[in-house]
């Protein structure tokens, strides 16, 4: 646990401050409509502002604002232009201040890491190749403001890498801490939390800030989804992952943060929060009892294994779509008479065709994706699926977790205790970067 970084460390830390997982839905809503040419007001070329020795253009900032518009669901309009601008401007100065800050480290991005992020992108969802800069294309938008914003993203992921998360350690006695307090929640409610964070690093900037989040406020009840704005406007590190904080116990975050959070129901976004870093909208997810049946164990299970019982209906071979509708309501049938692996091994017995098998010691990071993810939640003998394997419908349970008691594993403790003293560090260095910036922003200069 010492401040020294692995392999597994760097994983972790390029895809909490960098994967842009959101972009997909972004290009969903842009692809969605069709403009063959940028407006006239987006061709301006003067400098709208000056970060250290980066310029920014006024056809960038225009290319961006019009990207924003359109995922925002806001009406192309001078006054909502010139609202988004500022809200837009704010964002890419932290990119070209994350860029300079790499530039200064002697950290760069190589192009084949754009174009890999780029092809990543369209894999996971779904897209041909090319498929990311059609969907921009159809709206008159370049590529470039995709794969500028990844180039931020990448650089800052190194720079946190070499610069901060030397200086972050996690020790025995605060993984034996977490786990201790862990076992007292266990039956309280926690709740799966999503931010935008607006940073005030100084305190003349706190009213500029509020105003920033009403404003994305208003695009959200707009009709803005959630993850856009989070990728446009939040300064969190959180933001790499839709901002997506993960289920969070009462009193895991600040007080204020905490409050709302009592006051919310799911779906519910909150009202801007004021907190000594700056300015916090949420978004509460989802609810749950903590600890029954297992709390979150993402990142591949750690030290948990699982112990299951898998129940398989046959299937003849080339089954019709009306047999496999037919063995799959026998299935469900099963899981909804089930409370326990007991009643599932039972109701099996009773099943024509149907056989169970008992496997002990399961890595959740064992099984296919959806089951295991499926199974890291689940409650103890809740029956999961069915799910069409081959030639059966096949049923899942977890009758009981080894090494954590349905508590998260020690190494998914540190990890988490890990990334949240690292975000911390990060916002540090990323504050001092702002304070120590010269920055000229050119009012004259108009998109």
């Amino acid at each position: 646990m010492s401040g020294h970084f692995c392999n597994n460390d760097r994983n972790l830390i390029v895809h909490r401050f960098s994967l842009p997982r959101v972009f997909a839905a972004l290009l969903a809503a842009v692809g969605a409509t069709c403009v063959t040419a940028a407006p006239t007001w987006a061709q301006g070329h003067c400098v709208a502002a000056m970060v250290n020795d980066l310029p920014i253009t006024a056809f960038e900032l225009a290319q961006r604002v019009r990207f924003s518009l359109l995922v925002g669901r806001v009406a192309d309009s001078a006054d909502n232009r010139e609202r988004m601008a500022r809200q837009v401007l704010r964002q890419m100065i932290d990119e070209r201040l994350q860029l300079d800050d790499a530039r200064r480290n002697g950290i760069s991005v190589d192009q084949s890491e754009i174009t890999e992020r780029l092809a990543r992108l369209e894999q996971d969802n779904g897209m041909p190749p090319g498929g990311a800069q059609a969907s921009l294309a159809r709206a008159g938008i370049p590529l470039s403001v995709l794969t500028d914003s990844f180039r931020a993203q990448i650089a800052w992921s190194k720079v946190v890498l070499r610069k901060v998360r030397a200086g972050v350690n996690v020790s025995a006695p605060e993984v034996d801490a977490s786990l201790r307090q862990l076992k007292s929640n266990v039956g309280k409610s926690e709740n799966r939390v999503a931010e935008i964070f607006i940073a005030v690093d100084k305190p003349d900037q706190a009213d500029e800030g509020l105003r920033t989040a009403r404003r994305i406020q208003e695009q959200l009840r707009g009709g803005a989804p959630f993850p856009a704005m989070v990728q446009q406007f939040s300064s969190g590190a959180s933001a790499a992952n839709g901002g997506d904080l993960g289920w969070v116990l009462p009193g895991s975050l600040e007080p204020a943060l905490d409050a709302a959070i009592a006051r919310m129901s799911v779906n519910q976004v909150s009202e801007p929060i004021r907190t000594q870093a700056g300015w916090h909208i949420l978004k509460l997810l989802a609810q749950r009892s903590y600890g029954r049946g297992g709390a979150n164990t993402s990142g591949g299970g750690g030290d948990v294994r699982l112990n299951m019982i898998q129940l398989l209906l046959p299937l003849p071979p080339n089954s019709s779509p009306d047999e496999i509708e037919r063995q799959k309501g026998l299935a469900q049938g099963i899981i909804s008479q089930s409370k326990s692996c007991a009643d599932l091994r039972r109701q099996c017995d009773r099943t024509k065709g149907c056989t169970s098998a008992d496997s002990e010691g399961v890595s959740p990071a064992a099984l296919p994706a959806t089951i295991g993810d499926a199974a890291r939640s689940a409650g103890i003998g809740q029956g999961l699926g069915p799910y069409h394997a081959g030639n059966a419908m096949q049923i899942v349970a977890v009758c009981s977790r080894e090494g954590d008691n349905g508590l998260p594993s020690r190494d998914t403790v540190e990890r988490t205790i890990l990334m949240t003293k690292l975000e911390a560090a990060a916002r540090r260095y990323m504050r001092d970067v702002r304070r120590n910036a010269i920055i000229d922003i050119r009012k004259d200069c108009r998109i």
